[in-house]
């Protein structure tokens, strides 16, 4: 019955949600805050926060309904696809960036390199005095950059650009992450082109897939409302995965560690990305070829990018520092509250050691997964999930992570990862959703318990995606792979 909306409609009413967030939100009146807001710098009140909890489902609503017009269109494209995403964003270029003001570090450590031509690794703002927007820069006033060396000498490009325009510069880190949205998108297309399978093609399911990536109102509120880097990250893994699957394994990891040269967490990619590369060169040659490429190659990339700003040890000294840093929204820190709430001493950093040390281990386990036979994707997906599960620190843009992966392996339509691919479209509804949960509901409902925000807050955003994946999917009994599943829900 709801294929039966006419997809314009669909689009115009889209349209009109995010125009609506940009005028309660607005940029423009608003982009020199001093110190930068939030969501609930703008709407205070509880009955706000509801509302804004309502747009967001009512634009998750719409995006799902238009998915559905790719998959069983006839007459679709890619270009359309691209178009409408272009679109949707427009608005967002001028929504203050309410979910994450990373925005104002990028420009303030561009503005390091280009105006004072120092490197943002070795001078924080706190550095520049009043000069660099201390109100601005937040809490990491005293911090230096904790970005490779491929995101400042962009950041260098932009605020050149912006001529030291803030606004301008604002608005020019929103356009990088839409073109990188959008990008990843034609990316994706690419990969699943590669998919032996010639009923993808007609039956609407590679358009449908891409869609669920372009559309997806969560990647356009972090990619280019809250004009977060993650965009570009991703964009390089992507890309560098479509090379490793042409057969160009040497190139395609080249390129997926300059992700992690845009920002660090994409390292966790690379080891299962080598494994995949190893055991698909069919001799010894092909593989003594993948290791230089890889070492000697990525050597070289690593010291050009590191060339305009010296050496890379204060960036791995400032990470290390970072992750030994207190807790904030996330599992590790409901047990550190539990175990308060009980009388017991938990100290931050010996249980942040802990949730390292499992998480190495199970780091290990899913190369040794990969190694047997499991999917690179799944595995790179799962390796996501369990860095955001153990992080002491969750933040909303965590979220996109796994996703174009659970995207990738869910496009061959097997139940499991159909279950898995809803689990996280799930995970990014509740990730956005979490804002309204630890602010409005916690000040205006639990008292501004942060206990109690988390004892609500963790289930709903961590384990409430995986039931609602496991009512909706395939009967496991089965072990369907009915490739109009993800369609027909």
């Amino acid at each position: 019955m709801f294929r039966k909306i006419p997809q314009r409609y669909l689009v115009i009413l889209s349209f009109l949600g995010y125009v609506i967030l940009a005028f309660s939100f607005p940029l423009p009146p608003n982009y020199d805050m001093q110190p930068v807001g939030d969501i609930r710098t703008f709407a205070p009140a509880p009955i706000q926060g509801l509302l804004y909890g309502l747009i967001i489902l009512l634009l998750f609503a719409l995006y799902w309904l238009l998915i559905k017009h790719f998959f069983y269109a006839s007459s679709a494209s890619l270009a359309r696809i691209l178009f409408i995403g272009g679109l949707l964003a427009l608005p967002l270029l001028f929504m203050y960036p309410i979910n994450a003001n990373d925005v104002y570090r990028y420009v303030i450590r561009g503005l390091i390199s280009s105006r004072y031509g120092l490197s943002p690794f070795e001078y924080a703002p706190a550095d520049f005095g009043r000069d660099l927007y201390p109100l601005l820069a937040g809490e990491w006033y005293d911090a230096t950059s904790p970005y490779g060396p491929i995101w400042e000498s962009l950041s260098f490009a932009v605020t050149s650009i912006g001529r030291e325009n803030f606004l301008a510069d604002i608005i020019l880190f929103k356009i990088v992450g839409l073109g990188a949205l959008l990008a990843a998108g034609v990316v994706i297309w690419k990969i699943f082109s590669l998919v032996p399978r010639a009923e993808m093609e007609s039956d609407g399911r590679r358009l449908g897939f891409t869609a669920l990536w372009v559309l997806n109102p969560a990647l356009l509120l972090t990619f280019v409302g809250d004009a977060h880097n993650d965009a570009l990250m991703i964009l390089f893994l992507l890309s560098g995965w479509f090379v490793i699957n042409r057969g160009l394994h040497g190139p395609g990891l080249l390129l997926m560690l300059a992700a992690a040269l845009v920002k660090p967490i994409a390292l966790l990619a690379l080891p299962i990305a080598f494994l995949f590369s190893w055991k698909a060169s069919e001799d010894g040659r092909k593989r003594l070829i993948c290791l230089l490429w890889f070492f000697v190659g990525g050597a070289a990339l690593l010291y050009l990018a590191f060339l305009p700003f010296g050496s890379p040890t204060t960036l791995i000294v400032r990470l290390l520092n970072e992750a030994s840093a207190g807790a904030s929204f996330s599992p590790v820190t409901l047990l550190i509250l539990t175990a308060r709430q009980l009388g017991l001493n938990v100290s931050f950093s010996l249980l942040a050691r802990l949730a390292a040390g499992v998480f190495a281990i199970f780091f290990l386990w899913e190369l040794w997964q990969t190694w047997r036979g499991q999917t690179a994707e799944k595995g790179v997906a799962l390796v996501f999930l369990g860095y955001v599960l153990q992080a002491l620190n969750f933040r909303i843009w965590y979220a996109v992570w796994p996703f174009p992966w659970l995207l990738l392996d869910g496009f061959d339509g097997d139940w499991r990862a159909t279950r898995r691919l809803k689990a996280g479209l799930w995970f990014l509804v509740t990730s956005q959703l979490s804002v309204v949960l630890y602010g409005h509901m916690r000040v205006a409902l639990l008292g501004g318990s942060q206990f109690a925000a988390h004892l609500v807050g963790v289930p709903f955003v961590f384990l409430l995606p995986i039931i609602l994946a496991w009512i909706s999917a395939p009967d496991p009994k089965t072990g369907s792979t009915n490739k109009a599943q993800i369609q027909a829900d």
